[in-house]
């Protein structure tokens, strides 16, 4: 019998301080051992929650059950609760895992099999999740009444403060809120530039104030640069006069809650009433930033598509003269300034004519269409070999990677590896490599599933027509973007050039789909993106 251990821990502080990981793991292969079952796989959630299923080593454990080729017959944990919190996905994925004629054992519940063990596995999952209720509920009242004596919860300070050890309580450190000098200068200094600008030049904007930080060479707490959404988050701040709020918002759902549920934390003063009352009227005036930039609900052609060539993030729209032009502005010069990225600007409707007349006038010429596509189905079945040969030499890469992290934990549970700072580091960079290999199997699969069709002269003649004349019909700006976005995954602009990227594959897709529908159906193309990118 070939077992798979699923281990887990609920905070990141339990999985530094390695509190419970190598002793699950241990028990779980002591009880593996005495039934002379191999132990196959290890699978670690570290500083994961089980009151949900969004947790990747336990979506590629459950991958790797339901696969036709599966590496083990049972999935062993030490209680249910490591498994999951929640009653309705335990039964889900018990049952993926019966379907799968996978056996799921809990070394600490032994509860049999059949009818009788479906009962007792419910009511064990609904009282692991109202327990995981109770203790939720009890550590929200723990915390609220800190609060409220006026220490701190743990939580990362503002900027402009850090905490400090106020008392003890038995062995516990009591925290509260002190200002943080280097950091506090920082942040006065921001509010004096919003409000009276350097020199005569008068107030300063948020990003004029961000590049000036980054042109200076003043960091953020991280070591990062300042943006614009950061100097807003600071100047909306409240904490600086004295105002922190503690029970805001729901940790889970992020909605407000009641005021009456809110707690008032006092802690120092930064910043002086009116100089905040200051900044809160002209940020008022100025319809402050508010939102991402990214929002994706407008009709905009080219928003997520264009990306600045020199420091590759992806530009924004941003109007001049009073709102008469729009231009596509890289995001990062927008956010910090020429000290992070010099970058470039392009009128709208300049950069939508020439990527629309590239598409409709070459990339989708027939001439030129035949010559992209043509060749995929010619190489069908050596494309197919190719991507099966990747998809096992990538599964094997991944065993190997999963014995080698399991031999870690193995070592680290009897104590031959001292888990340290460097060896967390690697393990960290090895489980990241780990859910890369995940990834890219999983879309050489979606490739390998590709139906590619027969198609003639008169086939890719006939869905080129119907494109560009949809493409070019006046009154079809939905259709337009919908279609853009999938024919193009990437556009590299500088002030000489513009670099138009798209996959050769997605146009064979809309090309088969129309081949055997007659219809232009631009939501069929999600199921092509293979990522086989090449200059349109």
């Amino acid at each position: 019998m070939r077992a798979a251990i699923y281990v887990r821990v609920s905070t990141g502080q339990q999985a530094m301080q390695d509190l419970s990981i190598p002793d699950q793991v241990s028990q779980c292969e002591a009880y593996c051992s005495k039934r002379d079952w191999e132990v196959a796989a290890i699978f670690t959630d570290a500083g994961v929650s089980a009151t949900n299923d969004n947790r990747i080593e336990f979506q590629a454990m459950i991958a790797e059950a339901c696969a036709r080729d599966k590496p083990f017959d049972v999935v062993i944990v030490h209680s249910q609760s490591r498994f999951a919190r929640n009653t309705l996905d335990l039964l889900h994925y018990t049952k993926k895992l019966e379907k799968a004629e996978v056996q799921f054992v809990s070394i600490t519940q032994d509860i049999g099999s059949g009818d009788q063990a479906d009962v007792l596995r419910t009511i064990l999952g609904a009282m692991d999740e109202y327990q995981s209720k109770e203790t939720s509920k009890h550590v929200s009242r723990s915390m609220c009444e800190n609060a409220r004596q006026g220490f701190w919860n743990g939580a990362q300070p503002p900027f402009g403060y850090r905490t400090y050890v106020a008392e003890k309580r038995g062995k516990k450190d009591k925290k509260k809120l002190e200002i943080n000098p280097v950091e506090a200068e920082i942040v006065r200094r921001i509010f004096k530039l919003y409000i009276h600008g350097e020199g005569n030049k008068g107030p300063m904007g948020m990003k004029a104030i961000a590049s000036l930080l980054n042109t200076e060479g003043i960091p953020t707490r991280k070591g990062g640069k300042f943006l614009m959404q950061y100097i807003h988050k600071i100047l909306t701040n409240e904490a600086y006069v004295t105002r922190h709020v503690f029970n805001r918002r729901d940790s889970k759902t992020r909605k407000l809650k009641p005021e009456d549920l809110w707690i008032l934390l006092e802690i120092p003063r930064i910043i002086e009433d009116a100089d905040f009352n200051a900044v809160h009227d002209r940020l008022e005036r100025n319809h402050p930033l508010t939102t991402s930039p990214r929002i994706v609900n407008s009709n905009i052609l080219l928003t997520g598509l264009a990306h600045c060539a020199e420091c590759h993030s992806l530009m924004r729209i941003q109007t001049g003269k009073g709102g008469a032009y729009r231009y596509y502005k890289c995001g990062k010069h927008a956010d910090a300034g020429k000290a992070v990225c010099t970058g470039c600007s392009v009128r709208m409707e300049k950069l939508d004519k020439i990527v629309l007349d590239v598409l409709i006038d070459r990339t989708l010429a027939p001439d030129r269409l035949d010559e992209l596509i043509s060749p995929l189905f010619e190489r069908s079945l050596d494309r197919e070999r190719t991507i099966q040969n990747r998809i096992k030499q990538l599964k094997s890469d991944k065993r190997e990677m999963k014995k080698q992290l399991d031999a870690l934990w193995r070592q680290i549970a009897t104590e031959d590896l001292r888990l340290d700072s460097s060896l967390k580091s690697y393990i960290g960079k090895m489980q990241n490599k780990y859910e890369n290999i995940l990834r890219a199997i999983t879309r050489l699969e979606y490739q390998n599933d590709m139906p590619l069709g027969n198609f003639t002269a008169k086939s890719v003649h006939n869905f080129s027509n119907a494109l560009r004349d949809r493409l070019k019909a006046k009154g079809q700006t939905h259709f337009r973007r919908t279609y853009v976005r999938s024919l193009i995954s990437r556009i590299d602009v500088t002030r000489e050039k513009i670099k138009i990227c798209g996959s050769n594959a997605v146009l064979a897709g809309l090309a088969s789909s129309y081949n055997q529908s007659g219809r232009l159906v631009p939501t069929f193309a999600k199921e092509w993106c293979t990522r086989q990118d090449s200059n349109l």
